[in-house]
């Protein structure tokens, strides 16, 4: 009942969750503009809004490029071939032409002189592979309509981002003026520290990670290109995005190559583009995440696992793309709890 109690809390929540890492996400761009501006004007009123109003026409620049990039990548592609159109037709031609293919097997098995029990046990066989094929199928589509409705929810957290950053310094003064209503000096000194020490951990696995997104997109696409696959730089940055979530990612990100690999006149393209992302995430694993992630979390790998396990039950992808950094805030609390009681026993 907890469990269900608190899904259904972030949930109703997760507009303002996401607009809330958005506002953290930009704060030090808006920062940054705040103090260019304060030395080069005498506004300060104006200063912090003008800034982030600043931010705000640059994320949307940025994402309106991305938008013509994509465009550039693919668009003359569609007019020129009807692969990308007819990809959805293709992918249920390729579900007629497997079961048709099951059928087929299991009938000339049933057919065959073999023993009962060979012939149970082939069938059992043919049945779990068409079953698996299908389940992965229907996930993938199920995948694609979760990202939809976290599309949304990016959407309406993205204005509400705005406002929280509008807001800031009213938010901080607030802060500043409830805090002493239920805390004494030493007990807000305290919370501040604990507060800067968990923007420490937070904000160095995010630029960590970025980077290392960023560098695996950008060699992922070299390797697409290289062996000749169509939207390599689409396909190499999208896996290098996915990348951000731990172990899944990887997974994730060389879906679209596969499919393409297979839908390609040259299905041998799909079994490269495995061999391009498994050398990249070798790469990725050796030696950009340890020089560049480094341990910015200090999490045991067992851990990292079972937080992005319980991260997608309880929040799904957004939950999975949380999951790491909280488990090292959890992490930061526990071993401060450790500390404070090691100098309290005797």
């Amino acid at each position: 009942s907890i469990v269900s109690l608190f899904k259904t809390i972030v949930s109703v929540l997760e507009p303002l969750i996401i607009g809330a890492v958005i506002a953290y996400l930009l704060f030090p761009l808006t920062d940054a503009m705040n103090q260019l501006l304060s030395k080069k004007c005498k506004m300060k009123r104006k200063h912090y809004f003008i800034s982030v109003i600043l931010t705000y026409f640059c994320v949307v620049v940025i994402f309106m490029l991305a938008i013509v990039g994509t465009y550039l990548l693919i668009g003359g592609r569609i007019s020129e071939s009807n692969n990308l159109s007819t990809m959805v037709t293709s992918i249920r031609e390729y579900i007629v032409k497997y079961n048709e293919l099951f059928t087929y097997v299991n009938t000339k098995i049933t057919e065959s002189g073999l023993s009962g029990d060979l012939k149970g046990y082939l069938n059992n066989t043919i049945v779990y592979i068409s079953t698996s094929i299908s389940e992965s199928i229907d996930n993938i589509f199920a995948f694609s309509r979760s990202v939809g409705s976290v599309m949304i929810n990016i959407y309406i957290g993205f204005f509400l981002s705005f406002y929280l950053l509008k807001d800031y310094e009213l938010l901080k003064k607030n802060y500043n003026k409830a805090m002493p209503l239920f805390f004494e000096q030493e007990r807000i000194q305290s919370i501040n520290k604990t507060g800067q020490e968990i923007n420490h951990v937070v904000s160095k696995f995010i630029r960590g990670q970025v980077l290392d997104a960023l560098l695996v997109g950008l060699i992922s696409s070299i390797g697409l290109t290289l062996i000749g696959m169509d939207f390599a730089i689409l396909i190499g940055f999208t896996a290098g995005i996915a990348n951000i979530i731990p172990f899944v990612g990887p997974v994730v990100g060389c879906i679209p190559a596969i499919i393409v690999g297979v839908l390609s006149p040259d299905p041998m393209q799909a079994v490269w583009a495995v061999l391009v992302f498994l050398a990249v995430q070798q790469l990725d694993e050796v030696i950009l995440s340890p020089k560049i992630v480094g341990d910015s979390t200090g999490l045991h790998p067992v851990l990292v696992i079972m937080a992005i396990i319980i991260g997608a039950y309880l929040g799904g992808i957004i939950g999975m793309l949380l999951a790491v950094p909280t488990m090292g805030v959890i992490k930061l609390f526990a071993v401060k709890y450790v500390e404070k009681r090691s100098t309290t026993l005797p």
